[in-house]
């Protein structure tokens, strides 16, 4: 029995097992033990490519049906003749739970008790994946196929047919695609990363130098037959640069970067690979596209980019692969669009690369920054500066900046010089620098510190930083289903804060919860101190999320690449400052103007912990990195160093409680005054307490509402506390300055 003979509804038992079971061993093993049973029926390994390439979505490179949930959900609703408004908001945008949700809606209202189930074979799902991938989804005869592959299969096979769709197949059985590849066999990963054929991945298909051994040892049948290139023509991932941890952004380069390294500007286009083969091209990306029929795949394709780069290539340069970047070129401007912005082009236009039309004000150039392969001899295992010489001499015969050109490099050997370059790129708006080790060999598909390739951009500057105020949260909202943040800066003109920006990436999940904690219940309405284009912003309809309360705002701090369209690139929330009130964020002018805070960055020095920052202050612990994260421990950062000799007062040795608010400052700044009163200061209300502080500015704020629920101690103001250190002694309190007091408790005699 032929592999597409094999049941589909066999293939989902294994999934399901595999989903059940969360130790990665246990998952191996139901793995293999079916994959070993089903290439026993076949006649040779690479007919399990069938099977293969439903348990590695991520890996499908033929046949990309280029759906969400939400494409999907409208897809199958016009197939049922649903009302599509009704279907898609009941679908989840998370693909795991958007799989399952359509199954059972499916299952339930399309099939009836007379379908026929359970007849699905491998084979004809396989067709009719690649007929559903070709084309457009808007076709009469995908849809009535699709019905009638519904009647056939069971729920839980349309929930499986869904994820091979949503190329979500990896993550519903909780193992990465590399993952499964290792179950196949050791050397998978390695094949594929040489060849991204699955065929050969099964067959463990040995090439080049490997593959001569092979067949010296009597491993490999033939011998006498040519040796395949593994290179040209080839799909394969580039090697990649790793990109530099904040504030220690020299340690690797100074541990990898070897004596002399070049600096390159880090052109903002899209990274490809260009093979080229006599009059032939081909034209991949870094993630394993083939755009070789946009950007042209000879140089008779009239019009297209291989046709324009041709005649620039020395006629000896019969072979070859570059590592390069593509860009467009600004023919009325004369100058190269260092971002697809539409700031940067004489027609305020923006441009995909795979459109550029003819009679665009725009057009496409080439910028060589590596040689890899010339003239049947691969040059992976020189070192960079013997590339970087031949790139030079070797394959151009002229270059012109509007077509193809070679990128400048410069050497150093100096942190000094580094940071110079990376100044000087930043003034001229570029996108950051490149630093590679100057003998560094290329690897395929590898990003490693150890390479010796860095990129460096201005999220690496402390000087990019925004610190703004998180105003709204909007869970699921945001991509893969991540949450979205919404942020605003202080308007002076205005005396009102402005959302200016959404962001769902960055901080880690237990930093996430500890927000969510703080800013509590969300609400429909914006606060009055927030405004949108000068209005007060719409309400937020219920499950859509919600604005945060004015006195629980929360200060968060953004860093970002730059500017592009109006809007800030790649913006990660990198911290959460609770240490800042929201009095100190930024303005809305200094967001406004953030791409001149760009152009003006520089890097830093490396700051060791507990040394002094460039302006004398000590600096601050991180409050995250104290000790485990909990909710009931989220505030308890370092210890309060006393500033002040101690006074001896009438709070002396009394215990009190200083309760979190909205103001981490403000609970510093009155456990200083305490203990400069010589008071036992501790964080939350113990059976010894007999006085308590809350910080917060209301009483409804939960630490502070809990507190007066217990009843147990008098609860002041920092106003109390604020007056008695004007005076620099402890006096009576006032009824403007207590939240809650009990009869009886403790107090201060006039």
């Amino acid at each position: 029995m032929a592999s597409n003979d094999i049941l589909f509804d066999d293939i989902v038992g294994v999934f399901n097992k595999i989903k059940r079971t969360s130790n990665l061993k246990s998952k191996q093993a139901n793995f293999q033990k079916s994959f070993e049973s089903w290439k026993q029926q076949c006649s040779s390994p690479s007919e399990m490519t069938s099977i293969l390439r439903f348990f590695v979505s991520d890996y499908e490179r033929f046949r990309k049906f280029d759906m969400g949930p939400t494409k999907l959900a409208s897809f199958l609703a016009k197939t049922f003749h649903d009302v599509r408004a009704d279907y898609v908001a009941t679908i989840s945008k998370d693909p795991t739970q958007a799989a399952r949700q359509l199954a059972e809606k499916i299952a339930e209202e399309y099939r009836t008790e007379n379908d026929e189930m359970g007849v699905v074979k491998v084979g004809e799902l396989n067709e009719l994946f690649d007929f559903l991938a070709g084309g457009s989804m808007d076709d009469a005869n995908k849809r009535e196929k699709m019905s009638k592959l519904v009647k056939k299969c069971s729920e839980d096979e349309l929930e499986w047919l869904f994820n091979i769709i949503l190329r979500n197949v990896e993550s519903a059985l909780g193992a990465p695609s590399n993952k499964i590849l290792d179950w196949v066999s050791p050397s998978a990963c390695a094949i594929w990363a040489q060849t991204h054929d699955l065929k050969a991945v099964l067959n463990g298909k040995l090439v080049g130098k490997d593959k001569e051994e092979s067949e010296k040892a009597g491993d490999v049948e033939g011998g006498s037959e040519e040796v395949e290139d593994e290179h040209l023509f080839k799909i394969w991932t580039p090697m990649l640069l790793q990109k530099q941890k904040r504030g220690d952004w020299y340690a690797n380069i100074e541990k990898f970067g070897g004596p002399k390294f070049f600096l390159q500007v880090k052109f903002d286009g899209e990274n490809v690979l260009l093979h080229k083969k006599g009059n032939e091209y081909r034209w991949f990306t870094r993630n394993n596209n083939d755009f070789s029929k946009e950007y042209g795949d000879s140089s008779m394709a009239i019009g297209k980019l291989s046709s324009r780069i041709h005649s620039f290539f020395n006629k000896d340069c019969e072979s070859a692969i570059f590592n390069c970047e593509l860009m467009l070129w600004d023919k009325k401007t004369k100058r190269l669009c260092r971002h697809n912005d539409a700031s940067t082009t004489s027609d305020a236009q923006v441009l995909s690369f795979r459109h550029v039309k003819p009679d665009d004000n725009q057009q496409l150039t080439v910028v060589l920054f590596d040689l890899l392969y010339l003239n049947g001899k691969p040059f992976f295992g020189a070192p960079l500066h013997q590339r970087l010489e031949m790139l030079k001499i070797a394959p151009l015969k002229k270059q012109r900046e509007d077509t193809i050109f070679i990128a400048k490099h410069e050497e150093a050997s100096k942190k000094e010089e580094i940071q110079k370059f990376f100044e000087v790129a930043m003034a001229n708006n570029e996108e950051g620098i490149v630093v590679k080790r100057a003998d560094s060999v290329y690897v395929k598909g590898q990003r490693s510190a150890a390479n010796g390739w860095f990129k460096l951009k201005p999220s690496a500057s402390k000087d990019c930083d925004l610190d703004l105020a998180l105003v709204a949260v909007h869970p699921g909202a945001a991509r893969n289903g991540r949450t979205l943040y919404r942020f605003a800066a202080y308007n002076e003109k205005t005396q009102k804060y402005q959302l200016c920006l959404g962001c769902s990436y960055g901080l880690k999940t237990e930093v996430h919860e500890a927000i969510k904690f703080e800013y509590g219940q969300l609400q429909e309405e914006a606060p009055e101190e927030l405004t949108f284009y000068g209005k007060r912003p719409k309400n937020i309809a219920k499950g859509d999320g919600g604005y945060i309360d004015f006195e629980r705002w929360q200060v968060i701090k953004i860093t970002s690449n730059g500017v592009r369209n109006g809007k800030l690139v790649d913006p990660v929330m990198r911290e959460w400052r609770v240490d800042k009130p929201i009095d100190q964020v930024n303005t809305w002018e200094e967001f406004s103007d953030y791409a001149s805070k760009v152009q003006d960055c520089k890097l830093g020095d490396n700051l060791e912990a507990g040394s002094d920052d460039e302006d004398g202050e000590e600096k601050k612990p991180d409050p995250m990195k104290v000790e485990k994260i909990t909710r009931k421990a989220i505030h308890q950062s370092a210890p309060v160093r006393l500033k002040r000799a101690k006074l001896e007062s009438s709070l002396s040795g009394i215990e009190v409680a200083v309760l979190q608010g909205t103001s981490e400052v403000v609970r510093r700044k009155c456990e200083e005054i305490l203990k400069h009163f010589d008071a036992n200061v501790v964080k939350g209300i113990t059976p010894s307490t007999q006085l308590a502080i809350a910080t917060a500015p209301k009483p409804n704020h939960p630490k502070t509402a809990q507190a007066i629920s217990q009843n147990t101690c008098t609860i002041l103001k920092p106003a109390w506390l604020e007056r008695c250190n004007t005076d620099d002694m402890i006096q009576p309190w006032t009824e403007s300055e207590v939240f809650h007091v009990v009869e009886g408790g403790f107090t201060i005699q006039d």
